[in-house]
């Protein structure tokens, strides 16, 4: 069974609650007069914190959900722009060499939230679903001790997980089960010595699951066969080298939307291998690692995008929440 904890009731002075943030991030989320391309800034977080906005999503409702990679937690952001806390999921203090973050977020139709994390104690190493109105949370399942899973997504009763190290994609139940390899191909394999990442951003769209390999920086699509099974992975996109994709999002034409993490760029791919650059370094990026669009009216035109400023990689220290305004709306 899986295991549950309850979170308790966060005090007042745990939420996150900033009268200024609030009032730029409602102006953002609910402004019908953004101009095209207008980019703005629309929080800075802590990076003493530290910080580190690692994965964005949205729920039918219109509010966000964000990990902080370094600590667990779950920022929530209604649609009227409010900000609080709404978990901090077990990742344990760092033990090198088993990374301790949280990593990649998906949302059931019934939005529920699942938030991928790797852990110091391996029985939390995994997938957990949050109940995005209280905060309670359960494992959904366990991760091999000796990989991570990154990026998820969900479709059709099946939470789908990229494997970075082992260059996998993993399936499992949503009503709970054990966790299957889906797929293993070479097109998702991390070559020998490589900087980065293999498998990371993971997303459905249109009949097949792509995932982006960031040490090869393509992004991989793999059809989903009648019987459930993955089809004959090909190569959707390659990014200009040496960047490689960490996650992504679909406008409604398929283009995807990539951020680039220590390359400090947002592009747009198109699938007639089309590349353009939206936003760079001198936008003030700093280590773009998510990207997302709104769900309803207007705001499906807006697309965020959170630089996670991990040290390692970052000059500015300026952890953030950005949005750019597009001229196409989010794939639904």
């Amino acid at each position: 069974m899986p295991k549950r904890a309850s979170l308790p009731k966060a005090p007042l002075a745990r939420k996150i609650t900033v009268i200024t943030a609030i009032a730029v991030i409602a102006l953002a989320f609910l402004s019908a007069s953004a101009q095209a391309d207008d980019t703005e800034t629309l929080i800075l977080f802590d990076p003493a914190g530290p910080e580190n906005p690692e994965s964005i999503v949205f729920d039918r409702h219109d509010n966000a959900y964000i990990t902080l990679a370094l600590t667990g937690e779950i920022r929530k952001i209604d649609r009227h722009g409010q900000m609080s806390s709404l978990a901090f999921l077990p990742i344990g203090a760092p033990c090198p060499p088993q990374p301790t973050v949280a990593l990649g977020l998906a949302l059931d139709r019934r939005d529920r939230l699942y938030v991928a994390i790797s852990a110091c104690d391996p029985s939390n190493q995994g997938v957990f679903r949050v109940d995005t109105e209280t905060g309670d949370y359960e494992l959904l399942a366990n991760a091999p001790s000796t990989t991570v899973w990154n990026g998820i997504d969900v479709h059709r009763g099946f939470l789908y997980a990229a494997d970075t190290f082992d260059g996998l994609v993993w399936r499992i139940p949503l009503n709970g089960g054990i966790a299957e390899i889906w797929a293993d191909d070479p097109l998702l394999k991390r070559p020998p010595g490589a900087m980065f990442p293999g498998p990371n951003g993971l997303k459905f769209f249109r009949g097949e699951i792509y995932v982006a390999n960031s040490s090869t920086g393509t992004v991989v699509a793999i059809p989903i066969e009648a019987n459930g099974g993955p089809g004959t992975a090909r190569v959707a996109v390659t990014l200009p080298f040496p960047q490689g994709c960490d996650e992504f999002a679909f406008d409604v034409h398929g283009n995807i939307y990539c951020t680039t993490d220590p390359f400090n760029t947002v592009l747009r791919l198109g699938q007639d291998g089309s590349v353009e650059t939206l936003l760079d370094a001198s936008d003030l990026l700093d280590g773009p690692t998510s990207c997302a669009f709104g769900r309803r009216g207007k705001n499906r035109k807006n697309l965020y995008i959170t630089n996670a400023a991990f040290p390692q990689f970052t000059t500015l220290f300026r952890p953030s929440l950005m949005r750019i305004r597009n001229r196409l709306p989010g794939a639904p």
